[in-house]
């Protein structure tokens, strides 16, 4: 049994447009000399080194178990599309060979890899992690280290700091439990309005590559759903002019609706996941009625701008 933990916090980049591949490079050098992986099919992706970050904590687990967590997380930034920034972080869970704390090369030598010492329920580990309560879990740290890779890149020099689309941070926290007694692959996808998205993934098998590339994936077009629906709300539509609406709406169609393309580098069992998230609770049938919403209000305001000045309304 393998159990994987991770959080993804998703933000819009702050630029005023999407940046080229050598703006990207440059922004997500997180570490000089080692190179910054680039693709732009079918989608432009561009994903830093990975960094490290020395843990010394609390695990949670079953109710009156203390855990001391010794070993490493690490983290990466991720750019989609010119336009989205994430900050990935996660660690492998195992339960330490020994009672008691080892020298830091022996951590070291592991890189990503969390030691807990103690009688470790794993499963314990992976509840604790996603309850939303944080005075009940631990999450070692890894809010903190992706806030810090976020900040790190956002505040690169080749930014300009100006945001065209003002919609809030997410933040996905995952767990993954590899067993191979589970069959095939279970999920549940949890939304709450504090911002906090949780993801529990139960699998017989899996590279935990494909997990965290699922993951982030699940992660971006949350946030392009939130923020769409952000800048609707904020449009004001039925309540200020369709041109005024339109105009509020505009940051949105210039920055949001070409970098909705679900699973587009995904494989394998992740595809499977992607088809029981579109049956419920169904990501691609807001977004598609929000797109629909937005395109409407645009078709409106072009008729009133277009009806000549003695025609009879166009809603008598």
């Amino acid at each position: 049994m393998v159990l994987v933990l991770g959080e993804v916090q998703t933000a819009a980049l702050q630029h005023s447009g999407s940046v080229s591949r050598d703006v990207a490079e440059s922004a997500l050098g997180l570490l000089p000399g080692e190179r910054v992986r680039v693709s732009e099919r079918p989608i432009g992706y561009a994903v830093s080194p990975q960094v490290l970050a020395g843990v010394d904590c609390r695990v949670a687990g079953r109710s009156g178990v203390r855990l001391r967590g010794v070993g490493t997380l690490t983290g990466r930034a991720c750019l989609i599309g010119g336009r989205v920034l994430q900050g990935s972080v996660l660690a492998r869970i195992e339960p330490a060979a020994v009672s008691h704390r080892q020298v830091w090369s022996h951590y070291l030598s592991r890189p990503g890899v969390v030691e807990t010492i103690g009688r470790t329920d794993l499963s314990a580990v992976a509840t604790a992690h996603l309850a939303p309560e944080r005075r009940a879990l631990s999450t070692m740290g890894m809010g903190a280290f992706g806030a810090r890779i976020i900040a790190e890149v956002q505040g690169s020099a080749v930014l300009d700091r100006r945001t065209p689309v003002r919609a809030r941070r997410t933040v996905l926290r995952w767990a993954a439990l590899i067993d191979e007694e589970v069959e095939g692959v279970r999920i549940r996808f949890t939304v709450r309005d504090d911002g906090l998205r949780t993801v529990e993934l139960a699998l017989g098998q899996g590279e935990i590559a494909d997990v965290v590339d699922l993951c982030e994936d699940l992660a971006m077009h949350d946030w392009l759903l939130t923020a769409l629906v952000s800048v609707i709300e904020q449009s004001q539509i039925g309540v200020e002019q369709p041109a005024q609406s339109v105009q509020r709406l505009r940051p949105a169609v210039d920055h949001l609706l070409h970098l909705w393309m679900p699973a587009a580098r995904l494989g394998g069992f992740a595809l499977s996941v992607w088809d029981a998230l579109e049956g419920r609770p169904g990501l691609s049938r807001q977004w598609d009625a929000s797109v629909r919403r937005i395109r409407d209000q645009m078709a409106m305001a072009a008729a009133l701008v277009n009806r000549p000045a003695e025609a009879a309304p166009l809603f008598p």
